[in-house]
């Protein structure tokens, strides 16, 4: 299989995956606004540890667990509709998502040997 196919395969089972799961998460009803809260900041957290433990660093493992898992799990669709009823909260969580990836980096740098 070609390099290219084969990312993208991997990118396409992530996905899968993590949309799935983003789904699952969806049906837990009365908590819509705190479903976008609790699967964006996951999903920060999730990529920051994705990008600094050394085992993701194929393109094979990041093409699936990056792209594929963390980019179907947070998929922006849901944050692009929050934009027109709630733009506050949208920046809000935004700015909260930026600085979860950047400590969640930070204390695996800080606390392990990457």
């Amino acid at each position: 299989m070609k390099q290219a196919n084969k990312l993208i395969a991997f990118t396409f089972a992530g996905g899968f995956i993590g949309t799935a799961a983003r789904y699952l998460l969806g049906g837990i009803p009365d908590i819509a606004f705190v479903n976008f809260w609790v699967v964006n900041l996951s999903g920060a957290i999730a990529i920051a540890l994705f990008n600094e433990f050394a085992w993701f660093k194929t393109s094979e493992r990041r093409a699936f667990f990056v792209t594929g898992f963390a980019g179907g799990f947070t998929t922006m669709s849901g944050l692009s509709m929050m934009l027109f009823y709630a733009w506050d909260q949208v920046l809000i969580q935004v700015l909260a998502g930026v600085a979860v990836y950047l400590f969640t980096g930070y204390l695996v740098r800080r606390f392990s040997r990457v």
